[in-house]
């Protein structure tokens, strides 16, 4: 009986002991199950690792084009800015695309790898490079751009577009176009109804209508006012105007100095035209003490004992300079207070801006032009040619970004001195021409001031008794005869003004002199 339960209990141990072995064994197997995921998961990273390299020749674009986010795409006028280093034509085309915004679709004959860097240029200018670089070039349908070969290009049917021109006339646009158009592309001009006709590929149309669109601008117009005045001076006055060193220029903006020749120096900080040197009367009493002394003189003066703000000028010398409207004035008003003054002409001229606004004050007379005749030796004429004698001004506005304009002003005084006798029957005429040219550059509504252009005239009088003083050889006794000079200054007013719409002129925004 104890021997069975021995027996027995050596039985439990066993068991016990199997059972322990067992769930050691699947304690241990449990423990090692995580290191198969571990091994086939590094297993599976070659895998990852083989993938790899197929997405990153097409990731390469996609990375790059991450630089431009979709939500802002570049418009058709923006920069961009591109490396490429032996890449596919392909890839530089599409990212050229994603990165300007547009549409570009390239042919399976567009090939090559392309080494380019173009930092910050238009998009349309770096296609353009790109493609003449590697020998391709492309055209336009609406709003794709389509890449092929020169060859393919050429071989496309040309278009026609009309342009009808608002401002410009279509002759000088023609010109203009020849320039831009294609070995094939073609250009006509319908002066009747201004227009032009342009035949060409698509794309260089799209090149055409720009330019039209830069040339058909409204052309701006200038008001140009001028007075001529003459004035007669005597022997005692100093003669014209005299320019300070200076000459101040008074705008609405900034004020700006024209430089004049040097002459002595003087408080006078601004210039005007004088006219009668200023006279001192004296009073003494009969000692020969100075009782009161009084100044008369043509000009406004300031306080009392003040010198005049006026200047005066060397003769036989052009001067400019310009003046506000202030200046202008009191100029004006002195001249009309004088007797010995009077204005020639007071002519308005409108002209286009860069356009030459002539003005003439006299008359046109024919002068003969001679050839010698080589059988006979003498002076034969052979024609007639027109000359303008007179006062002449010539003035051509150019108007800048700043609104303000550049004038380009040539006065010039022509007069007939006489005929030179050049053969028994043939006389030449025979005159004197004083100009000048500069070019100014002042504000809407100023006035440009031009002095000095002294002229002499011989006047000749004769006072004979009558009847006796027309006697042959004896008339010479009873006569008399006087000559006179008699000077006069040409003094020109040219204010130039902007007509910037059409109701400028009738609004009376343009100054009157």
């Amino acid at each position: 009986m104890l021997k069975n339960k021995r027996g027995l209990s050596l039985g439990f141990l066993a068991v016990f002991f199997i059972a322990q072995v067992f769930s050691i064994t699947a304690a241990l197997a449990d423990e090692s199950k995580p290191a198969r995921p571990d091994t086939s998961s590094s297993s599976a990273v070659p895998v990852k690792l083989a993938e790899s390299p197929k997405p990153e020749t097409v990731a390469q674009p996609t990375e790059a084009s991450k630089e431009e986010p979709p939500a802002t795409p570049a418009s058709s006028q923006g920069n961009v800015t591109i490396d490429f280093k032996d890449a596919d034509i392909q890839n530089v085309l599409r990212i050229l695309s994603y990165k300007a915004g547009v549409n570009i679709v390239a042919g399976k004959d567009v090939t090559g790898i392309v080494t380019i860097r173009l930092v910050d240029v238009p998009w349309e200018k770096a296609l353009d490079v790109v493609l003449k670089t590697y020998g391709y070039a492309y055209d336009r349908d609406g709003d794709i751009i389509r890449v092929t070969t020169v060859e393919n290009l050429k071989k496309e049917e040309l278009s026609t577009e009309v342009f009808v021109l608002n401002y410009s006339q279509a002759s000088e646009v023609e010109k203009s176009l020849k320039d831009v158009l294609s070995e094939r592309g073609k250009v006509r001009s319908d002066t009747r109804s201004n227009m032009i006709i342009v035949t060409d590929m698509p794309t260089t149309l799209q090149r055409v209508k720009k330019v039209v669109e830069r040339l058909d601008k409204i052309t701006p117009q200038v008001v140009i006012e001028a007075k001529v005045i003459e004035t007669t001076l005597g022997d005692s006055e100093q003669l014209g105007i005299k320019w300070n060193t200076q000459a101040s220029i008074s705008g609405s903006a900034r004020p700006t100095t024209l430089p004049f020749p040097a002459r002595q120096q003087s408080e006078w900080s601004r210039f005007m035209p004088e006219g009668r040197a200023p006279v001192t009367s004296v009073q003494t009493d009969t000692s020969g003490n100075v009782i009161s002394t009084s100044t008369t003189s043509d000009f406004p003066v300031g306080a009392p004992g003040s010198v005049p703000n006026f200047p005066v000028v060397d003769k036989a010398e052009f001067k400019f300079g310009t003046v506000d409207f202030t200046q202008f004035q009191a100029m004006l008003q002195m001249i009309k207070n004088r007797t010995d003054s009077k204005i020639l002409s007071e002519p308005h001229i409108t002209t286009l801006n860069n356009q030459e606004a002539k003005v003439l004050v006299g008359e046109i007379i024919a002068i003969p032009t001679f050839e010698r005749n080589q059988q006979t030796g003498h002076m034969e004429i052979t024609g007639y040619k027109d000359k303008e004698l007179g006062i002449r001004l010539s003035v051509t506005p150019q108007i800048n970004s700043e609104n303000e304009i550049v004038v380009s002003v040539v006065p010039e005084i022509t007069s007939l001195l006489g005929y030179d006798t050049l053969a028994a029957d043939i006389k030449a005429p025979h005159y004197a021409t004083r100009s000048a040219n500069t070019r100014v550059r002042i504000k809407n509504g100023q006035t440009i001031a031009i002095g000095g252009l002294i002229r002499e005239n011989t006047i000749d009088s004769k006072n004979k008794v009558p009847i006796l003083g027309d006697l042959p050889l004896l008339g010479k006794i009873f006569s008399h005869t006087d000559k006179t000079v008699q000077k006069t200054d040409l003094l020109f007013f040219v204010t130039v003004n902007i007509v910037s719409d059409k109701t400028d002129w009738a609004q009376g925004h343009a100054s009157k002199l």
